[in-house]
């Protein structure tokens, strides 16, 4: 079995699974369940110097994920720093204390967090221009490491991640919730959470942080906390191939319980040995040399490539003609698993991507970027 075992910004975890800020690491009761469910580390919910009240309701599932109204933890700064992060660390818990979400919390409470046994601090703002000054307040203060948490909202993420950096934080957590979001209850004809609009979580998120994960690693070569959408073993490996060296997981937790965590260790080692790594430093940025090269157009997508010489190939084996790749087909080039009308196929890949059998594959012999 592969060797799971990481080391983010100098805390070293038993393995690459962090349970991300939010409602299930409340307080340190909650922090120790998830330790003992095994998480390789816990990142507490928001600690402020206000305690935050919550609207009702204010979280509500969606397919595969979840959109939230959500604050900051409604207990007391000082419920945090004299009873909450030392009862989880005399537990044996790897904390991460979420700092936000202003200048003025950091001053008042990075060292006094610190002092209560946190093994790191995660700092956090809503704001990419306010970020900056709390991180090198952050790193004043305390002797621990600082993440910074960046979000996919601001138009300058990377950016901001290689000033934090620049400024002593130790890594970077990417990425925070997408939103503000809307879903509406049909039958009431408002909105499903009292908030109105809430922040949008689960496996809809994971393609942007995947590609805001890669484009920092790819950057600043720093260490990553990669944070958002992953549902699966393969979507771990495939943030640790981006560059994470770590994995925050939080809305899957809380919709099939922190029992999960034991449960993907096991399979991501095996999955590891099975694609030929012999430990999560092997497979940590395998990824990022074939993104190299791409340069951002005007549309804000990369250069295209030229894929004139592609072909379909197809796994007899696997084939159940179940007509998925001829339906699918938006160009109707496709007329069964074995003949494409090449004049009309502009080959894109979807048939052989929605393939519900993998017998259908695109062969791309060359392409130059």
């Amino acid at each position: 079995m592969a060797e799971l075992k990481t080391t983010i910004g100098g805390v070293k975890l038993k393995n690459p699974f962090i349970l991300a800020s939010g409602p299930l690491s409340y307080d340190g009761s909650a922090i120790l369940r998830a330790h003992r469910a095994g998480a390789g580390a816990v990142v507490t919910k928001t600690i402020s110097r206000v305690p935050a009240v919550n609207p009702v309701p204010h979280i509500a599932k969606v397919e595969n994920g979840l959109i939230n109204g959500e604050k900051w933890s409604d207990l007391p700064c000082e419920q945090w720093i004299e009873r909450e992060i030392p009862l989880a660390e005399e537990g044996g818990a790897v904390v991460i204390a979420s700092l936000g979400l202003a200048l003025q919390d950091v001053a008042v409470l990075a060292h006094r967090i610190e002092r209560a046994g946190a093994d790191a601090l995660e700092v956090v703002s809503y704001d990419g221009k306010a970020l900056l000054p709390m991180v090198r307040e952050a790193v004043q203060q305390v002797d621990i490491p600082v993440f910074a948490k960046v979000s996919a909202n601001w138009p300058d993420v990377v950016d901001v991640a290689r000033a934090c950096l620049a400024n002593g934080a130790e890594a970077i957590t990417a990425i925070d919730s997408i939103g503000p979001a809307l879903r509406i209850d049909v039958e009431k004809c408002a909105p499903v959470l009292r908030s109105g609009y809430g922040w949008l979580t689960g496996e809809a998120i994971l393609p942007i942080a995947l590609r805001i994960v890669s484009e920092i690693a790819l950057a600043t070569g720093a260490p990553i906390v990669g944070t958002g959408g992953i549902w699966n073993v393969d979507e771990i490996v495939e943030m640790m191939m981006a560059g994470a060296h770590a994995v925050g997981i939080c809305s899957l937790a809380i919709l099939r319980g922190v029992t999960i965590f034991s449960d993907l260790a096991e399979k991501l080692s095996a999955r590891l040995e099975e694609l030929g790594y012999c430990s999560l430093n092997d497979v940590i940025g395998a990824a990022l040399p074939s993104l190299r090269g791409y340069e951002r157009s005007d549309s804000g997508l990369p250069t295209t490539t030229d894929a004139e010489r592609a072909s379909f190939g197809l796994n007899e084996e696997r084939c159940v003609d179940c007509g998925v790749c001829v339906r699918i087909c938006p160009y109707q080039a496709r007329r069964s698993p074995r003949q494409v009308d090449s004049s009309a196929c502009r080959l894109c890949g979807l048939c052989a991507s929605a393939c519900p059998h993998e017998a259908l594959q695109l062969v791309v012999e060359r392409v130059d970027i």
